[in-house]
């Protein structure tokens, strides 16, 4: 099947523009001081830097996208996440396209931030199945989330075995995470980690909500 020919489809996008190999100097500069602001434990300062840093492109990530012929339904730069146990600024994207459109997009956006990886999720719908499925699990703490607390949680996320989440603060402080391939846990014990997730959290968090859901995924090297 042809691009052309492919069905749309909403695909949420994992994707940051915060490298200190960046070829932006300013975005590099600024990541780099970011960094150190969170290793030394300056997690205001850093947070700053952080939507400094994410609030630069999301002008362009939008363009990006469009001009690749995707829609772009929500895009806020306010957001984190964890990429191999390290928090990082993010953005929370949902966008509706065709898929290689999406992948061509998040690909030449990624490359031009020397981002190592971007993970794109679309949801399936009602009654598909995949043999490509994977588990993924929302948690929603219904309320907000600042970068003290962000911090605090991706301790929480580590200490239950994962290398990967995102946050957007702005969604009642959503936390999702997704079966990918690099976790090196089955099924089960993916499942079984996120309940343990899920309950750590409840004891802070009582309007806690838990849902599980599958997504196609796909790992995107630019």
């Amino acid at each position: 099947m042809s691009s052309a020919d492919q069905p749309t489809h909403e695909h949420q996008v994992g994707i940051t523009n915060a490298q200190e190999k960046n070829p932006d100097r300013t975005i590099a500069d600024l990541t780099a001081d970011m960094n150190a602001r969170f290793e030394a434990g300056d997690y205001a300062e850093a947070a700053r830097i952080a939507l400094e840093i994410t609030a630069r492109s999301k002008d362009e990530l939008a363009a990006t996208f469009q001009q690749h012929g995707v829609s772009v339904l929500h895009l806020d730069h306010e957001a984190f996440g964890i990429y191999e146990g390290q928090i990082e600024p993010s953005y929370d994207v949902l966008v509706d396209g065709r898929t290689d459109d999406v992948l061509s997009a998040a690909r030449e956006f990624g490359a031009h931030h020397a981002q190592e990886m971007v993970l794109i999720a679309r949801k399936l719908h009602e009654g598909e199945t995949d043999p490509e499925q994977r588990l993924a699990v929302t948690i929603t703490l219904n309320e907000e989330i600042g970068v003290e607390v962000a911090v605090e949680i991706a301790d929480v996320v580590r200490d239950c075995g994962f290398k990967g989440a995102t946050f957007a603060p702005k969604r009642n402080g959503t936390i999702v995470i997704y079966h990918t391939e690099n976790l090196e846990m089955s099924p089960e014990a993916f499942q079984q980690h996120a309940v343990q997730l899920s309950n750590e959290l409840k004891k802070r968090y009582k309007q806690l909500r838990y849902r599980e859901t599958f997504h196609i995924l796909i790992l995107v090297r630019p």
